[in-house]
Parts: C-alpha cells; sequence; structure tokens
C-alpha cells in the first residue's frame, strides 16, 4: 500500500518548482519534501508559512491539501482482470490503481525509447477508456476522466516520438481526448500542457507557425488559472511562433 498528496505535489509543480529548488528555498533536504508528499511526516510548524508562502496558497489551503492522502493499494491481476469483464463494479481503488500505472509508465519516459513504451501504454489507456465509459459510478467515472486526460497525453507524446515527428494526425486526435477529458473534470493544467504539445506538433511537425502560435496563446490562456511555469512555456512559443 502506497500513499501520496497528489494535490501537494500538484501545486508544488504548478508554482514551477522541483522537488530540489523547493527544498532549497525552505532550507530543508530534498529527502524532507519527498517524505511530506509520500505522507510519511506533516511539515514542521515553522517551515508552515514559508511552504504556503512558496506555493502561493493560504495557510488553511495548505493544511487541505496536507490533508488531502490518496492511498493506493496494488491490486492482484485477478481483481483487474474483474474489473475489465464487469467495468460497471470499477470503484475509486481501480481509478487509483490505473492513474498509479500511467503515472509508472510516464516516469519512464526519460530512461526507456518511446517504441518500448508505446505497447504498454496503447494496452493501459485502452482501459482506462473502457472502464470510464462503463462504470456506473459517477465519482468513478470523473476520477477515470482525470486519468484518461494523462493517459491520452502521454500517448500523444509517444505516438509522435515513434513516428519521429510525421505522424501528425494521431497525436493530435490523443490530445484532443486528453483536452475534451481534462474540460470535463475542469482541469485547466492538464488542459494547457495537453494544447501545448498541440503546439509542438503544429510548430515542428506540421511546420505552420501560425496555428502553432494560435495553439500556444489558447495554451497560455488556459493556464494562467493554475501555473505560472506552464504559462511562461506557452508564451515562449509563442514567441517562437
Amino acid at each position: 500500500m502506497t500513499a501520496k498528496r497528489v494535490r501537494l505535489v500538484r501545486r508544488r509543480k504548478s508554482a514551477g518548482y522541483t522537488q530540489e529548488k523547493l527544498a532549497e528555498r525552505l532550507g530543508v533536504e530534498r529527502s524532507t519534501v519527498v517524505r511530506w508528499e509520500r505522507a510519511e511526516t506533516e511539515p514542521q510548524p515553522w517551515v508552515r508559512p514559508k511552504l504556503a508562502a512558496a506555493l502561493g496558497v493560504p495557510l488553511d489551503e495548505l493544511q487541505v491539501l496536507l490533508d488531502d492522502v490518496t492511498v493506493v493499494q496494488i491490486q492482484p491481476n485477478d481483481r483487474m482482470n474483474y474489473v475489465l469483464e464487469h467495468p460497471s463494479s470499477a470503484d475509486l481503488v481501480t481509478a487509483g490503481y490505473l492513474h498509479q500505472r500511467v503515472r509508472q509508465l510516464d516516469e519512464q519516459y526519460d530512461r526507456r525509447p518511446s517504441t518500448a513504451l508505446l505497447g504498454p501504454a496503447g494496452q493501459l489507456h485502452g482501459q482506462v477508456r473502457f472502464v470510464r465509459e462503463n462504470a456506473a459510478n459517477a465519482r468513478v467515472r470523473k476520477a477515470l476522466f482525470e486519468v484518461e486526460a494523462e493517459s491520452a497525453t502521454f500517448m500523444g507524446q509517444l505516438v509522435w516520438d515513434v513516428s519521429q515527428r510525421r505522424d501528425h494526425a494521431a497525436p493530435i486526435a490523443y490530445l484532443d481526448e486528453a483536452v475534451a477529458a481534462a474540460r470535463q473534470v475542469r482541469d485547466p493544467y492538464t488542459e494547457a500542457y495537453a494544447v501545448l504539445r498541440k503546439g509542438f506538433v503544429a510548430l515542428y511537425g506540421e511546420k505552420d507557425p501560425r496555428k502553432g502560435l494560435q495553439l500556444a496563446r489558447e495554451g497560455a490562456e488556459v493556464a494562467k488559472r493554475t501555473s505560472p511555469s506552464l504559462t511562461g512555456l506557452n508564451l515562449l512559443h509563442v514567441a517562437e511562433g
């Protein structure tokens, strides 16, 4: 069984910090930040005001982020097989398991070739969509839309890599799916990142600077509600366009 403060991690990334940079600003070790995010320890009272300031949240909202601990129990294969045979039985634990699997593959992106990741990622993405389309519980469907948004973005990235940037249609189809799923759950960060990836395809694949410029502006507009760093990255590609 593993635990993680997913919203705390997202807030750190939205504020533009790696674990190392946040630790440096707060005057603590990186391992301390890791333990906070794994819900192994709580920030000491003296560091909480500095942490809240770094993340750009008031102290009461910081407490909400710290209280929001996601516990994921890795399910045996027979349990997942049962869900795939009876998708209406999917629960939040199923969604958590699938989300963790997507993130595990994403974490391997810099260590393994995209050709090796495409097959497992494609199979997993198909499972996420299938379970989401057939889940009976509304909360579970919402959680699975969040998983689908991340999974579709990752698939768009992998497909474009594997095609050596020659296939434009398939990556765009996955990224459009990611945008639609992110909008379903009002997740501007994932939406803005997927739009940014579409801009990459337009600028560097299709060689269409006008389209790339339009997408980068759209991504910046969405990102400004949630992430200064992602807004800046989109604006960088506005200049590129």
